[in-house]
């Protein structure tokens, strides 16, 4: 399942860099859609024969698919009617060029359904003893990530490089606060995702580095900024060690919370220093340090959410 889904959320991504390099896609019908499409189809041929064999079994029709994977099924019902609606809606108003391809009703409702599909192994996971996370919820996550940002692509850090792009001076304000803007997105969708599994699992060593690596190769691969995905790997590398070293969780919430500033910092500080070895900055010192400070803010405040601070028991009757 967690094969099937990469190969399908790479047809989404394989068919975004085609739309941003090739200009005179005039078809529903290319190369890239039958990538896309080819992956939705095995999926559904193998949650269908899933399914089938189970029910030859005996199985209850609740029981048909393992727990968690019956709303990726439906996410594949879903894929399939967007699918036909992106054709005729392709057929009525031409193929979607720029920021408009990424939030076209019928790519929209692609998306949600990819997102339905990928988390098929994370929600199983989760309904599972254990605390220890499998890497099937871990890659299942990271596809989750990567359907978010999907959708921000535009102005995502490892795509466009706006903190060392070069522009006029009278677009340079405007430069700086899609840099940060990026900075500051990528950082909630990423660290919200590694939250909510420390919200329920531990992590092994390596899966912040698996799930900011293989998120960095989809998104650096839009504009073919391959140096960068090692920048994204080692980042996470950096979180895993910080990750090791507190041990954080929602029984360990201090640690979490400093792991939660922490982990940000680091990779935003990697990308910026990256960025200024490879290509050059010109952002001014306070605009460096301000973007890495924030960055780790939003973590810290995200911890919050992850796992909130106790509270007495208001229900309780006070003793007579």
């Amino acid at each position: 399942m967690v094969a099937l889904s990469i190969w399908l959320m790479a047809g989404a991504y394989l068919d975004a860099w085609a739309h941003r390099h090739l200009t005179k896609l005039e078809t529903f019908f290319t190369p890239w859609h039958a990538v896309l499409y080819s992956g939705m189809l095995a999926l559904l041929i193998f949650l269908a024969t899933t399914a089938l064999r189970n029910q030859a079994r005996g199985n209850e029709p609740d029981r048909m698919l393992p727990t968690g994977y019956g709303l990726s099924l439906v996410g594949c019902a879903l894929f399939g009617l967007g699918g036909v609606i992106d054709m005729f809606w392709h057929l009525r108003f031409g193929i979607e060029v720029s920021l408009q391809a990424l939030i076209s009703p019928p790519h929209l409702l692609l998306m949600a359904a990819l997102g339905l599909i990928v988390t098929g192994p994370l929600r199983a996971a989760w309904k599972r003893p254990g605390l220890r996370a499998p890497w099937t919820a871990v890659i299942s996550a990271t596809l989750l990530l990567s359907t978010f940002t999907f959708f921000d692509q535009f102005d995502q850090p490892l795509v466009n490089t706006w903190p060392a792009s070069e522009v006029l001076p009278a677009s340079a304000r405007y430069a700086q606060e899609l840099g940060i803007l990026g900075i500051m997105v990528q950082t909630a969708l990423l660290t919200g995702v590694i939250l909510y599994l420390l919200s329920r699992f531990t992590l092994p060593f390596g899966s912040i580095a698996l799930i900011a690596g293989l998120n960095g190769a989809l998104l650096g691969s839009l504009e073919q900024n391959f140096d960068l995905i090692a920048v994204a790997i080692v980042g996470g590398l950096l979180a895993d060690v910080v990750t090791r070293w507190l041990r954080p969780g929602p029984r360990r919430v201090i640690p979490l919370r400093v792991a939660a500033f922490m982990g940000p910092v680091g990779v935003s500080s990697l990308y910026l220093v990256a960025l200024q070895m490879t290509r050059g900055i010109n952002w001014p010192f306070n605009l460096w340090l301000g973007s890495i400070l924030v960055s780790g803010a939003i973590g810290f405040l995200l911890s919050y959410l992850a796992v909130q601070p106790e509270r007495p028991d208001m229900l309780s009757e006070p003793r007579q």
